[in-house]
């Protein structure tokens, strides 16, 4: 049985292009996830990718002082963070299969844990809706 070497190459490059197509697709979905805390003086932006690009405070963000804004900062940039890598991971996974899901993950792009605490007194907009909140005991 003679294999056809130019076929086989051709028949790897469609799915390439088509997995390639249908990523994009997805991706054009994900847009910037934003953490703003509820009382609204502090905001981060992150990329899907989860870079952070913008932090925006206003005038009463100053008044609890530097280390409390630092922390406010630091764990709101976390969870958009999260939530971001969790929009790649529900943007791709589907394009990508089982395997893919593996590579997503080794890359920090896993779905959100619905058990894991988020942060209180926080608002946010993303591609995967409001936040999972567990109930208070």
């Amino acid at each position: 049985m003679d294999i056809d070497i130019d076929y086989e190459l051709d028949a790897v490059a469609r799915r390439v292009e088509q997995t390639d197509q249908q990523a994009a697709a997805h991706l054009d979905r994900v847009g910037p996830v934003t953490g703003q805390a509820s009382n609204g003086a502090v905001s981060v932006e992150v990329r899907p990718g989860g870079r952070l690009s913008a932090v925006h405070l206003t005038p009463a963000a100053l008044s609890g002082g530097a280390e409390a804004l630092a922390a406010q900062i630091t764990a709101l940039a976390a969870q958009a963070t999260r939530r971001a890598g969790a929009a790649m991971h529900q943007a791709l996974a589907p394009v990508l299969g089982q395997d893919g899901e593996r590579h997503l993950a080794s890359l920090g792009y896993e779905p959100l844990d619905n058990d894991s605490p988020d942060i209180e007194d926080t608002v946010y907009e993303s591609p995967l809706g409001p936040p999972h909140r567990r109930p208070r005991r």
